[in-house]
């Protein structure tokens, strides 16, 4: 079970507030992701246990809390950021952990910090900051970060649809993802969207 303290709660009610599409697509990148642990938990592919996943699905739910310090405005922004508004927004990944760490739980520590700080490297090193050695877990976040980013509407365009969204994941067109990690976001994504 997800345990939040106080101030994780507040901040979360915060990001509701200040920015909805942002909150709305960490419950929709949290809920694909604890789908997608219990599907490879149960073909054995991968043996988390209950504390792990807790503390991923949490990851997966405060990945983005460090848009909390970005501008609303490049949030929302309808049109081409900037050089310098891209560099602002790269930063969230580091703001959101160091606005986090205190109230994350030994036991969780590690693996909250790894999805915060690297939620949007890849294996082929397209990345913020071409890291490629990413634990299978942040791989996994990051798979369902890109799907419900791109499925879901944005202020500067509509979703895709479930297929185009997956053309565009397997071509690389976000990245590199492994292949089992999009065998398996098809099958918790094809179940989050019935």
């Amino acid at each position: 079970m997800i345990t939040m303290t106080p101030k994780l709660k507040e901040m979360l009610d915060e990001l509701k507030l200040s920015n909805a599409e942002t909150f709305y697509h960490s419950l929709h990148v949290k809920n694909l992701c604890c789908k997608m642990i219990r599907l490879m938990n149960e073909d054995k592919v991968t043996n988390y246990t209950p504390v792990e996943i807790d503390a991923i699905c949490k990851g997966a739910l405060l990945h983005d809390i460090g848009k909390l310090m970005v501008k609303n405005f490049i949030l929302t922004k309808d049109a081409a950021l900037t050089s310098e508004e891209k560099e602002k927004i790269r930063l969230h990944t580091k703001l959101g952990f160091e606005a986090i760490c205190d109230e994350l739980a030994d036991n969780e520590y590690e693996i909250i910090k790894n999805i915060c700080l690297y939620h949007h490297e890849r294996i082929d090193g397209k990345g913020y900051h071409g890291k490629t050695d990413l634990p299978q877990y942040v791989e996994l976040v990051a798979a369902c970060d890109v799907f419900d980013a791109l499925h879901s509407d944005r202020v500067y365009r509509d979703g895709f649809s479930y297929s185009k969204t997956f053309d565009i994941i397997e071509s690389g067109g976000s990245g590199y993802f492994s292949d089992y990690i999009i065998r398996y976001l098809k099958k918790a994504a094809a179940e989050h969207i019935e």
